[in-house]
């Protein structure tokens, strides 16, 4: 057919068949479904990777080896991704060494299929797509930038696909960014779509950031992956989000059932950069696992009533866009109280 007469397209075509794009038609493209309870974007992350993919065809200048590289890595950029898309991430890097960046080999390695021949008929090399997306690559720059590829098509995808189009309407189209692209030079934004571009992004952010069913489904999620830690497997990283969720149903059905009945209440929300000294060691696994242990003990409450999370709520390095959420079951504030005396018994730094 006409329409395939470019390569890039042809590839295209071809990876949307494969397992470990099809995988991704049942992983949601927010963090937390909605389907859980919070009003967040319905897209799937196939959706929004074949738009990434496209909007790498709008890439211009380099050579016809880049471009079609350049495809591959855009298309795939999101096959890594564990069930729960980045709320896995920590507990996937400790199992596996490496966030879902980092897993496109893993995926590949694991699937059912032989997807890699895919690579392999275009003259790709599997390890160079999975660098450019892990971003060690020349080409990363296209996938990790603010804006790229990536969150040029995710920020819009997420704005419109919220049920009742809460936020409006995006005040940019994806493609006016990918034609400003080039693999010769470095991308320079007008500062209209900028402006356009970053107002969008900080709207989708600040959204998640507020919506509390959102942010205690991530709390209560990320709390069952860390109680079923040493039950996981490599294999657990490459389930859908509904297997995922039925998996941890079964083995902590209270925390599942009090989730759906919405019996979980935010007990303390704080900006992490006002925490001090020791109180700022919970960003490691280990010591927010300790922690949720000694204040579910200490408030004679069952492990899965309590949980605690440091969440990035904008993307970037500066401490102020993280914030630290205690959800209690019921809203009991016993574990509330315990963690004001340990945050204020902090030494200062």
């Amino acid at each position: 057919m006409l329409k395939y007469a470019d390569p890039r397209m042809r590839l295209l075509r071809d990876l949307s068949r494969t397992w470990v794009l099809q995988r991704l038609r049942r992983i949601e493209l927010s963090a937390i479904p909605e389907w859980i309870g919070s009003r967040v974007a319905v897209a799937s992350r196939y959706q929004h990777s074949l738009s990434v993919g496209k909007l790498s065809l709008l890439v211009s200048g380099g050579d016809k080896d880049d471009l079609l590289l350049l495809t591959a890595a855009s298309t795939l950029h999101d096959v890594g991704a564990g069930p729960f898309p980045h709320l896995s991430d920590q507990v996937m890097k400790e199992i596996l060494g490496f966030p879902h960046e980092g897993a496109v080999k893993f995926a590949f390695e694991n699937s059912p299929l032989k997807d890699s021949r895919i690579l392999e008929k275009y003259g790709l090399d599997l390890d160079e797509v999975a660098s450019i997306v892990e971003g060690s690559h020349r080409l990363s720059r296209f996938l990790h930038g603010l804006p790229d590829l990536d969150n040029a098509d995710n920020i819009y995808r997420f704005i419109i696909s919220i049920p009742g189009r809460p936020l409006g309407e995006p005040s940019y189209a994806p493609q006016e960014i990918a034609r400003l692209m080039s693999l010769k030079e470095n991308l320079i934004l007008p500062d209209d779509l900028r402006e356009r571009w970053i107002s969008d992004f900080r709207k989708a952010y600040s959204y998640l950031r507020d919506n509390e069913m959102n942010m205690i489904g991530w709390t209560m999620l990320g709390r069952a992956l860390r109680l079923l830690r040493d039950d996981l497997n490599p294999d657990f990283f490459r389930l859908t989000n509904k297997e995922a969720y039925w998996l941890i149903k079964t083995r902590i059905p209270k925390l599942v059932e009090s989730l759906e009945r919405r019996e979980f209440q935010i007990i303390f929300d704080r900006k992490y950069a006002e925490l001090k000294g020791e109180a700022q060691k919970i960003l490691d696994l280990s010591s927010l696992c300790e922690l949720e242990q000694s204040l579910s003990k200490e408030s004679n409450l069952e492990e899965w009533m309590v949980g605690l999370s440091v969440i990035h709520t904008m993307p970037g390095e500066e401490f102020s866009y993280w914030r630290v959420y205690l959800v209690s079951y019921k809203g009991n504030n016993k574990p509330k109280d315990m963690l004001e005396d340990i945050l204020s018994d902090s030494i200062s730094i």
